[in-house]
């Protein structure tokens, strides 16, 4: 399904008179993503219900201890994630995506950095949506949308974000090389894709103790990124933290 935007080449830089993002172009996404969740509304109630313990958690956060994961990543991400603003820019009227949200800080401080745009977050996890949602709960349905989704299929358009982010989750992503095309695909021409990521002591070997994890390092992940379709990929550290910044050509 295509939903034509509105807005010709629906990125920052193009904003309606008032200089807010253009309406109708979100309309049109909020649109896409209601059919979205429409096609998915048969989710198995097992799922839901299954039993996780601690470290299946990490990648699917469910039920209550899923819950309490995710109030304590919104506190021990937060020296990650000052870092990581620090090494790329938001624009005001940017219409952002946070892929793997969790429990919505990241999406609250990029509306905080995009006062004119529109943050999107998508996250697997029903409680991660929830948590993003009550975190948010002042913009969502203004300036916010918090889905159920996967990198593998992302509810957007072609070519229609300017930035999509993805702090402390590609570990998780099924296949990081079709995900990360995915990403690329909903990017406008010379949009940012940002990875950050802190993996701790490279000396742990945390495949072996969190199911589904794999670590990577910054330059399988700048590597990833170019045969994805990006460009002009800069790669910023400190200790273990790395963020990598490829630009959509």
């Amino acid at each position: 399904m295509v939903i034509m935007l509105d807005c010709p080449n629906f990125s920052e830089g193009n904003l309606d008179a008032k200089g807010q993002t253009c309406e109708s172009g979100i309309q049109a996404l909020r649109h896409r993503i209601a059919v979205f969740n429409l096609s998915r509304s048969s989710d198995s109630t097992d799922e839901r219900k299954r039993s996780m313990s601690i470290s299946e958690n990490f990648g699917n956060p469910k039920g209550l201890i899923g819950r309490l994961m995710l109030s304590g990543m919104n506190m021990g991400h937060t020296p990650m994630a000052k870092w990581g603003f620090a090494q790329f820019e938001v624009p005001e009227a940017a219409v952002v995506v946070d892929i793997g949200c969790g429990g919505g800080y990241n999406v609250k401080r990029l509306l905080e950095r995009c006062p004119r745009g529109h943050v999107f977050g998508v996250d697997i996890s029903e409680e991660s949506v929830k948590k993003s949602r009550a975190v948010n709960k002042s913009e969502v349905g203004k300036r916010c949308d918090i889905v159920r989704a996967s990198v593998e299929v992302l509810p957007f358009d072609d070519h229609v974000l300017d930035l999509a982010t993805a702090f402390e989750t590609v570990y998780f992503w099924p296949d990081i090389a079709e995900n990360f095309k995915e990403v690329r695909r909903v990017l406008a021409d010379s949009g940012h894709f940002v990875v950050i990521n802190d993996p701790g002591n490279p000396n742990t070997h945390w495949e072996d103790k969190i199911p589904g994890m794999r670590a990577y390092t910054a330059e399988q992940v700048a590597e990833t990124m170019e045969a994805a379709g990006f460009s002009d990929i800069q790669i910023s550290s400190e200790k273990n933290m790395f963020c990598v910044n490829g630009t959509a050509k």
